[in-house]
């Protein structure tokens, strides 16, 4: 079993902060699990080939945006996060910006933390 820090998962969470905002595919690709699961506020479910295709795509585009780790929770290999991201940016060419919160599941696969299950839900203004 591979011990995680919590300074392991704030890399991890920085590297896919990075990614996201410059649409980096291969670093999305290696930071999200295969068989990912993430749901989205409206409870639609994704999978990493679908957010891989958005970034590949351009249909998410992310013009401005910060993050703030709020909390990382450590448990044996597997560590929670919770994230909030402040964003500007255009999905499917619509407008769309304010404060989002991430709640993710990282795990230790293959010698590498990978994002293995995740939600996030719109904050209101």
């Amino acid at each position: 079993m591979n011990k995680i820090t919590k300074e392991d998962v704030a890399e991890a969470e920085n590297q896919l902060f990075l990614a996201q905002k410059t649409s980096n595919v291969d670093t999305l690709d290696q930071l999200l699990y295969d068989n990912l699961i993430a749901v989205t506020p409206t409870g639609e479910m994704l999978t990493k080939e679908m957010d891989l295709n958005a970034h590949r795509s351009k249909s998410m585009i992310i013009d401005e945006a910060s993050t703030q780790i709020d909390d990382i929770n450590i448990i044996g290999d597997t560590a929670l996060s919770v994230v909030t991201m402040t964003a500007k940016g255009k999905v499917m060419g619509t407008p769309l910006a304010g404060k989002f919160r991430y709640f993710r599941v990282w795990k230790h696969i293959d010698g590498s933390l990978k994002v293995v299950g995740a939600s996030f839900m719109q904050l209101p203004a």
